[in-house]
């Protein structure tokens, strides 16, 4: 290595980290994601840049290159880490039918995206290639937008266990599909019998050096020689076996040493496994199922220390961003990028969707889980970044149709989960519930008739409602509430009724405003309804939305739902109607608009 070499990789390495870090925090404000900061730090330190100053620096591009084996330590560590995932109590948890769900997702997805690159002339080999990296999907930035909007129960776990077995079913076809694209590059025979035999044997190679992994972190990461402590809190150190385990062992559990000999054996394992052409995959993913259900998943704790991932993710995304090819880029090549953008956008939300009615799953969750499963991110970029480094043109190729539709998916797909999840979190919390529901409405009301006089009690009018704001009018209507003795605690329904205001709206526009939501201590609807005085409207909203003189609180308890729903549904029918809002604006008492909504609420009206 020479000196100008070394130099310029120091050079780079802290040029990358800068630009990705503020890159990442520029995205991020802006409300799209770290990821696509980091990648697109790493477009500037890399291929824009080298656009400048190659022709000055060429060991600027060979400096660039020497940092590229970080990437498959990052991937190697993931791998690892999707073990502890395959533990057969997790497994169990998930049951059969989530397994079934995802093998459906995973097939439809493989088959629109091979199907499509076949069509456009794509050699079969590099068709399955993509299709199989298409399987991948990115959890991260989805599971942050739960954290922030507080989800979790059957949503979350849904979602996890879908990603789990998506990436564990992903990464086994990506493993045998690079495997036979290896071999014919070697100039192996493209049939069945000419590929399965040799790569079932390095299947098995790639699975033996991941039991050695696994073997030396079991006898590294456990203390089974030492003694008990004596009387007085004490351990003798002594000579031998006992001094040796003391030397080498660490208790596993989330700690910088016990992370260190993790990535270490990984790192030994994969190398042997990429020196000798093996999937490398299945290296660091055996040796990770054997740890988490022969040993001890508290190995895992130590690869999700913040201050550890929080780096080594920087600089694997950036450098993903680094290594692409500018050229990517051109617009000759956006028949391919959209193709592999519809092809996998269509299999990922037809195939979950289509999964999630042959397994019977909710209605809602099934129309809410096929928008979760768009962003792509890290194991479908490293191992395109695999691909363009072993199989050369066609490598490449598939490296430039990755790359930018995982540009594409990071933002997209974030933005579709997070719209997704709010109206998710809307329905949860009591809101929404009837816009965009107009067919569910319409049945559930025609079986079951519920009219707003059923559920508004005549000691639970205002008329007129003296308040000067938004906050003190939801307030007088809780307490009228709490006065007729329909509620016990104001505090906790305010809070209840504030949070979902944050999740969304509460005005149907036409100076009307139903805030509303779920208390677990009720057992039935109930409503309160008051009228401002003419021509003293209250302010909702923001500056440019309509002043509201009709407010309607909403309390239902937490189930059944579309028992709330129908409440909803029932005061937005009743409101529709120009005249009844005028009636009611009209009149001078609790007693009159009382008679109004009586007049209005039979059915044949």
């Amino acid at each position: 290595m020479t000196f100008d070499l070394f130099y310029m990789q120091i050079f780079c390495l802290g040029l990358l980290v800068l630009v990705a870090h503020f890159c990442s925090k520029i995205t991020r404000r802006l409300k799209i994601g770290e990821v696509v900061g980091q990648v697109l730090g790493g477009l500037v330190v890399g291929p824009i840049l080298l656009l400048f100053i190659e022709h000055e620096f060429p060991v600027y591009r060979n400096a660039l290159n020497s940092l590229h084996f970080f990437a498959f330590v990052f991937l190697s560590l993931i791998a690892f880490g999707i073990g502890d995932e395959l533990n057969r109590t997790k497994l169990r948890s998930l049951g059969k039918g989530m397994l079934a769900l995802s093998l459906i997702e995973g097939f439809v997805t493989w088959i629109c995206v091979t199907i499509s690159f076949l069509l456009l002339g794509f050699k079969p080999i590099v068709a399955f290639l993509i299709g199989s990296i298409g399987i991948a999907t990115a959890p991260a930035a989805t599971f942050a937008i739960m954290n922030r909007l507080d989800i979790g129960g059957t949503m979350r776990s849904m979602l996890g266990g879908m990603v789990i077995l998506d990436d564990v079913v992903e990464i086994i076809v990506f493993s045998i599909t690079c495997q036979a694209a290896l071999l014919l590059e070697r100039g192996g025979s493209f049939s069945l019998t000419g590929l399965s035999l040799p790569v079932a044997q390095e299947l098995i190679f790639a699975l033996l050096i991941g039991f050695g992994v696994f073997l030396i972190l079991r006898l590294t990461l456990e203390r089974r020689w030492l003694r008990p402590e004596g009387d007085r809190g004490t351990t003798k150190a002594l000579p031998g076996p006992e001094f040796l385990s003391r030397l080498i062992s660490e208790l596993p559990g989330p700690a910088v040493s016990v992370f260190i000999i993790v990535a270490g054996c990984v790192c030994l394992g994969v190398g042997l496994a990429l020196h000798w052409h093996l999937p490398f995959l299945i290296t660091a993913v055996s040796a990770g199922i054997l740890i988490s259900n022969l040993y001890s998943r508290e190995v895992f704790q130590s690869l999700r220390i913040e201050s550890a991932t929080s780096i080594y993710t920087l600089v694997f995304f950036a450098l993903i961003g680094a290594n692409a090819d500018i050229e990517a880029f051109h617009p000759e090549n956006f028949l391919f990028i959209g193709a592999y953008v519809g092809a996998r956008a269509m299999g990922k939300m037809g195939g979950s969707w289509l999964g999630c009615r042959i397994m019977g799953v909710e209605r809602r969750i099934a129309n809410t889980l096929p928008k979760l499963m768009l962003p792509q991110a890290g194991v479908a970029a490293v191992e395109a970044f695999y691909v363009a480094s072993v199989l050369g043109k066609d490598g490449g190729t598939v490296l430039s149709i990755i790359l930018p539709g995982l540009i594409f998916f990071e933002i997209v797909g974030v933005l579709s989960s997070e719209r997704a999840l709010i109206k998710w979190r809307s329905w949860m919390t009591g809101g929404g519930e009837f816009i965009g529901e107009e067919e569910l409405i319409r049945e559930k009301l025609q079986k079951e008739p519920l009219t707003v006089s059923q559920v508004l009690p005549p000691d639970c009018l205002r008329v007129p409602l003296q308040v000067s704001s938004k906050g003190e009018a939801v307030w007088e209507l809780i307490r009228t509430l709490e006065s007729a003795g329909y509620i016990e605690n104001p505090g906790q329904v305010l809070e209840i009724i504030m949070e979902r205001e944050r999740q969304g709206g509460v005005t149907l526009g036409n100076g009307i405003a139903i805030p509303h939501g779920r208390i677990p201590e009720l057992r039935e609807p109930v409503v309160a309804m008051g009228i401002m005085p003419q021509g003293q409207p209250i302010q909702i909203g923001g500056p440019g939305d309509q002043p509201v003189d009709i407010m309607y609180l909403v309390l239902s308890p937490p189930a059944p739902h579309e028992l709330h729903l129908q409440v909803l549904a029932a005061i937005a029918k009743l409101l529709r109607n120009r005249e009844v809002r005028e009636r009611l604006r009209r009149a001078q008492n609790a007693r009159e608009a009382m008679e109004i909504i009586n007049e209005y609420s039979k059915p044949d009206s």
